[in-house]
């Protein structure tokens, strides 16, 4: 689509509803020159990162659309008490991936994704402010409201259940603008390391790639086969960063939601493969 004076793979359809073409131009101008800051001294070791970063940002907006869908199903089977876990984690899912697409934000061989809630918060909701402070505030003052209830559900067990929540009207809205400014991202960084970056620099580190498919968590280390299998793709096939939505490759994606699905297949159960564009047009 033609969108802020630029060509894009990707549709848009929340960006242009809410933001201002003019910002979102400004925005894409300057974003694209320190991303290209970037390209012009690319090398195997900034390949892997906005590889591995690109990857997860993929697969964080597909988890938000897995608990968007899990909230959505526990409201129709009145499991309430499980919506404000589901809202939250969806909304701070899509910041983390808004947040891995920034060129400001140190990869910190992966520990940015160890970034504190709030502090994620609140560096998205700036990143917005660039384009309109009105959608920014209304993205912070929705986030702390969502991360509020989670914890009161969590921390205090109130006795008035859910009754004393505010409702977010705004959420898929909200959460289909965070995830396509991610892809807005994406494809500005791609299209800078398609102009500058050298081609011999298209390479991929192994040991940080079998970092992010051997999740540390605390002590244990958890093994996780289909990241193993699908980063080991591109590093055979494809070891060049892509955008988002072409990094969603539709073997994955099948897979990925695939692996929640139910293994009875009960009349009635959640279906995750259902509703899988509710907030993005995952391929």
């Amino acid at each position: 689509m033609k969108f802020a004076n630029k060509n894009w793979l990707y549709s848009f359809s929340e960006i242009p509803a809410t933001l201002n073409e003019a910002s979102c131009e400004k925005v894409a101008n300057r974003l694209h020159a320190r991303y290209s800051k970037l390209a012009k001294n690319w090398s195997a070791e900034l390949n892997t990162e906005w590889l591995c970063r690109s990857y997860l940002a993929a697969k964080l907006i597909m988890q938000a659309t897995l608990t968007v869908n899990s909230m959505e199903y526990a409201k129709s089977k009145n499991l309430r008490v499980t919506v404000p876990y589901l809202r939250y984690n969806s909304i701070l899912s899509l910041t983390r991936a808004l947040i891995l697409t920034l060129p400001e934000h140190d990869w910190k061989e992966g520990g940015l994704l160890e970034i504190g809630h709030t502090r994620a918060i609140e560096q998205a909701a700036d990143y917005i402010s660039k384009f309109d402070r009105n959608v920014s505030e209304i993205f912070l003052d929705n986030a702390l409201i969502m991360k509020a209830s989670r914890e009161l559900i969590s921390y205090r067990a109130p006795s008035s259940g859910d009754n004393m929540l505010t409702d977010i009207e705004s959420f898929l809205s909200l959460s289909s603008l965070i995830a396509e400014l991610c892809q807005f991202n994406s494809e500005l960084l791609e299209a800078s390391i398609t102009k500058h970056a050298e081609r011999s620099a298209f390479s991929l580190k192994i040991d940080s790639l079998s970092k992010l498919s051997n999740i540390e968590v605390g002590d244990q280390v958890i093994g996780d086969p289909e990241d193993a299998y699908r980063l080991g793709y591109f590093a055979r096939k494809h070891p060049g960063m892509t955008n988002i939505y072409s990094m969603m490759r539709e073997g994955h994606v099948d897979d990925y939601f695939g692996a929640w699905c139910s293994e009875t297949e009960n009349l009635g159960d959640f279906d995750p493969d259902e509703e899988k564009n509710i907030i993005f047009d995952i391929p």
